[in-house]
């Protein structure tokens, strides 16, 4: 999405209006779509009902040569003040599938479930394997494509099998052994679009499930700000160090740029104290990756993803 330069025709205006089962804002903010707060208009953001819409709605934007990615729920999402001239995606709305595959530990999930849902499903049925994800924020898509996780187990672990929508309009369900995991990563064919997956999990008490996931919303609550926009961890950990006792050790943790601040309580967030800006947010990063750079020679690499016309992070 970067420096595209892009226009949205009238012609391909004029079809986007006439799918069927697709919603459509037009230049919609996504500082309301992102957790962070911030960011520009997008040209246009699409809400189909179900895959026939999406698969038309990618047709015609790969036909047209449109930029477009699917938004997730935004919580891992960095967009720049002038925004990006592309169209935006959300599967919020039309996949939300969430059920039992008959008696097995198995169950599919839409990929617009918010991860908060899917774990109290998880107890509800007494399947355990994704307690992990507890206070983490987002969907399932989301949480997928950045292997989401903590120290006790990531997405990889249990996903058995994805759904995706190529950019031709087919559909191909994919095997674990066939996907490319990594850490904080998915890697999934340009343009694909990820509907749903498969967990495989274990039966487990409710109560034992309960606890183990107490335990971590506790720990979340006490180390990392809860109380403020964020776009959860700004960088990935390098090999056996934390991008956040680099960051601190730099003297950079409370630091404010504008009501951008890298969190007093994990100095591996960026929090928004009010009306803070991505030019701000930006500004931040890029000191914390010099600093670092200048005092350990480590390159801190960006776990969060940047959306923008003009500037590169």
């Amino acid at each position: 999405m970067r420096n595209n330069q892009c226009q949205m025709t009238n012609d391909l205006k004029q079809e986007l209006r006439h799918l069927d089962s697709v919603e459509i804002n037009w230049d919609a903010t996504l500082a309301a779509h992102t957790s962070l707060r911030v960011g520009g208009p997008v040209s246009c953001l699409l809400s189909p009902h179900d895959v026939a819409g999406l698969r038309l709605a990618v047709q015609v934007l790969s036909r047209h040569n449109f930029p477009y990615f699917i938004l997730g729920r935004g919580t891992n999402l960095v967009v720049g003040d002038s925004g990006v001239r592309a169209a935006a995606i959300s599967l919020e709305r039309g996949f939300s599938k969430l059920e039992r595959v008959g008696s097995s530990g198995s169950i599919m999930v839409g990929a617009g479930v918010r991860l908060s849902r899917l774990l109290r499903f998880c107890l509800q049925e007494e399947l355990s394997g994704l307690e992990f994800v507890a206070g983490i924020p987002g969907s399932v898509g989301g949480g997928l494509r950045m292997n989401a996780g903590t120290n006790i187990g990531a997405m990889a672990d249990v996903c058995a099998a994805v759904l995706l929508l190529q950019t031709d309009g087919s559909l191909s369900r994919v095997r674990r052994s066939q996907l490319r995991f990594s850490y904080r990563k998915l890697e999934l064919p340009r343009g694909a679009a990820l509907l749903e997956a498969e967990f495989s999990l274990k039966p487990a008490a409710r109560r034992s499930m309960r606890q183990q996931i107490r335990a971590l919303l506790k720990t979340r609550q006490q180390k990392q700000p809860w109380r403020l926009p964020s776009a959860g961890s700004v960088f990935k950990n390098p090999p056996d160090d934390f991008a956040g006792r680099l960051i601190e050790a730099v003297g950079l943790k409370g630091i404010r740029i504008g009501d951008a601040q890298i969190s007093e309580k994990h100095a591996n967030f960026i929090v928004n104290r009010g009306q803070a800006r991505a030019s701000e947010v930006l500004a931040l990063i890029h000191l914390a990756r010099e600093k670092v750079s200048e005092r350990f020679g480590i390159q801190l690499e960006l776990e969060i993803q940047y959306l923008g016309n003009h500037i590169n992070v």
